[in-house]
């Protein structure tokens, strides 16, 4: 504006609104684009240059403010290897027999065990009850059937694991399918005993130069086992149905668990009174419904008949039942339910949070990118399991072969109660029967609790390294959390086929990190502002052309004060309405005074002669850099006054 050409009008005051964003959508900057004073590339260079400081200067603050709040983030906090006394084959078998079963655990009792397939049954039991409350009718109108996310817990010797459990949405069909999956309890207590001791070290840390050692004072913190690791998970499906109703054959039908079984195998469906089909079926040739009446147990309870079936027809499936409901009266007339049962192992990592006041519950994290039930931790603040997603199926990755002999003690004596666990967990007081929604719940829970169960006796193996020749000085904090090594000392020999777990200790602290997204886009804000400031530090050097002249609202109104009269700005002394005013070229040139030898600057609008060529404007008349403008009228009483340009 006082070296060029000049600037449109709507531009004058650009630089001193550079803070105030509704300056965008306001006239004088539309105006100033539309202006036609000024070649295209230039216009677009200046709009830029604008709409971008003026989105700079009200988004820098705000960025700087997000990049001087810490967060909380997870450190790692030391690395080690445990052993427990279990082989790969007890703590994960891939055939259930029952032969190393206790045979005391045909009945069980309210006490907290490990021994037992079906210890812990009361947690179940509790957890069932609640969680057949949780779902949601307008869900199951919309689908048909129950749906959504439900987690209990069970206590282990040392520990409390999380079972989780949630409902697919069985696939187009009718038939009903749960999915549960819980952590090894051996493995599990294992890992509390560690972090237990993990927690012990931390007060056996030597300060560094300058500092203290807070991490003896630190709020949570979380150990977890990945790599060798996996965890019961069990995929059920049931239908139910009247022997009354018409069947192609006698031969007892198991329903298709589609995400296993080959289609291939399917004898037919189970259909509908109205006709419509049901689930998918697979026919077992050498049983019929007549042999399942003779089901052990008491004829006014539940009752539940083991089926073990056959590979050639139910490849990828451990075990069939047959639950008997109790209000039938003879072989002819009776409500069954028939359940196939994929149980096994899948991979995942155990998480454990060590709170201030004691070891938490441990979760799961599932590693496999195809375990879509129970997705992946985003790790954040702290590991937690995310919501289930009821919309995909899933099925174990190494299916277990489940015997007759072994399922038979997932299904008690009650000792106190003189009644069987599954008669207990379908009885319901205030409805006629049970639906078969609840008893996939109860079949996948009470599997995943009996395999979870396996090496029930292992323990945490080794001797802890300490401080000091004969360990007076306690746990050697320094060594657990430095990474020097592993903790523990344990045999070669006696080890060398013991399962092998690597854990990873992680603290949570404070500090500065580009984790989410807002660090990284006040990252990138301060970014734009820093190459703008840097751009204009290196135009003023290189060209030499720089001033604090007009910095102000004042001083620019001084100037147009002290200027002639223009008649481009007739009309506008009550306010502004039209736009072409603000596309009107405006510059700064230079008078001289009407008395004396001065010169004085002034607002011109055009090319201050009332011609449209800017390029017929005096060269005399531009100001030239460096030199001194500006006097009073004589007779002033503050003498002259001079402005440096």
């Amino acid at each position: 504006m006082a070296l060029g050409k000049g600037l449109p009008f709507g531009f004058l005051f650009s630089g001193l609104q550079v803070t105030q964003i509704s300056y965008l959508w306001s006239m004088e900057l539309w105006g100033a684009v539309k202006g036609g004073s000024m070649f295209l590339p230039r216009r677009i260079v200046l709009t830029v240059l604008f709409v971008g400081g003026i989105l700079l200067a009200a988004t820098s603050g705000p960025a700087s403010a997000v990049l001087l709040i810490p967060r909380q983030q997870l450190w790692h906090a030391g690395r080690t290897h445990i052993w427990i006394n279990a082989t790969a084959n007890q703590l994960w078998p891939m055939h259930m027999d029952g032969t190393s079963i206790l045979e005391t655990c045909s009945t069980v009792t309210a006490e907290a065990s490990n021994a037992c397939p079906a210890s812990e049954w009361y947690a179940i039991y509790n957890f069932l009850s609640t969680g057949r409350k949780t779902y949601s009718a307008s869900y199951e109108r919309r689908f048909g059937i129950r749906g959504g996310q439900i987690s209990g817990q069970l206590h282990g010797k040392s520990s409390v694991r999380t079972l989780h459990q949630t409902h697919p949405l069985g696939g187009g069909h009718e038939q009903f399918a749960s999915v549960a999956t819980t952590q090894q309890a051996a493995v599990t207590d294992a890992l509390a005993n560690f972090a237990e001791l993990w927690g012990l070290s931390l007060v056996n840390l030597t300060a560094t130069a300058g500092h203290g050692s807070p991490l003896s004072d630190t709020t949570d913190s979380w150990q977890s086992i990945t790599g060798n690791y996996s965890q019961a998970n069990s995929l059920v499906g049931c239908v139910q149905f009247d022997l009354t109703t018409t069947f192609p054959s006698d031969y007892v039908a198991i329903p298709m668990l589609m995400d296993v079984n080959r289609w291939s195998a399917i004898g037919g469906y189970f259909k509908n009174p109205d006709g419509s089909r049901l689930a998918p079926y697979i026919e077992l040739p050498n049983l019929v419904y007549a042999d399942l009446w003779d089901a052990p147990g008491n004829r006014t309870e539940y009752r539940v008949r083991w089926i073990e079936l056959p590979e050639n027809l139910f490849n990828g499936s451990s075990i069939g039942a047959a639950i008997i409901f109790p209000e039938a009266v003879s072989e002819l007339n009776t409500t069954m339910v028939f359940c196939n049962i994929a149980a096994g192992w899948t991979s995942s990592s155990l998480v454990l949070e060590l709170r201030q006041g004691g070891v938490g519950p441990a979760d799961s994290i599932f590693s496999d990118a195809n375990i879509r039930y129970f997705p992946s931790i985003k790790v954040a603040h702290s590991p937690s399991v995310q919501g289930l997603d009821p919309t995909n199926h899933n099925v174990p990755q190494r299916i277990v072969n489940i015997s007759e002999g072994w399922a038979q003690y997932l299904n008690p004596m009650v000792e106190d109660l003189n009644t069987s666990l599954l008669n207990l967990l379908l009885q319901q007081p205030n409805e006629k029967l049970i639906d078969i929604h609840a008893i996939a719940d109860v079949f996948a829970s009470l599997t995943v609790n009996g395999l979870s169960r396996t090496a029930w006796d292992s323990t945490l193996q080794g001797n802890v390294k300490t401080v000091g020749p004969n360990g007076e000085g306690g746990l050697d904090g320094n060594y657990w959390l430095g990474n020097k090594g592993d903790v523990f000392e344990v045999d070669p020999e006696k080890s060398q086929n013991w399962v092998t777990f690597r854990v990873d200790s992680s603290l949570e602290g404070f500090a500065y990190n580009t984790i989410t997204q807002s660090p990284r886009i006040a990252i990138a804000i301060m970014m734009l502002y820093c190459l703008l400031v840097v751009g204009h530090i290196l135009y003023t050097g290189i060209t030499g052309i720089s001033s604090n002249s007009w910095d102000t609202i004042a001083e620019i109104t001084a100037l147009a004060i002290n200027s002639s009269p223009t008649s481009a700005l007739r009309n506008t002394c009550a306010g502004i309405s039209e736009l072409h005013i603000f596309k009107l070229p405006v510059r700064i040139l230079v008078f001289k005074d009407d008395e004396g030898e001065g010169e004085h600057l002034e607002l011109v609008f055009g090319n201050g002669n009332g011609a449209a060529d800017e390029e017929k404007m005096p060269t005399e008349r531009t100001i030239k850099p460096n030199r001194t403008y500006g006097t009073l009228p004589p007779g002033s009483s503050r003498g002259e006054r001079k402005k440096d340009l």
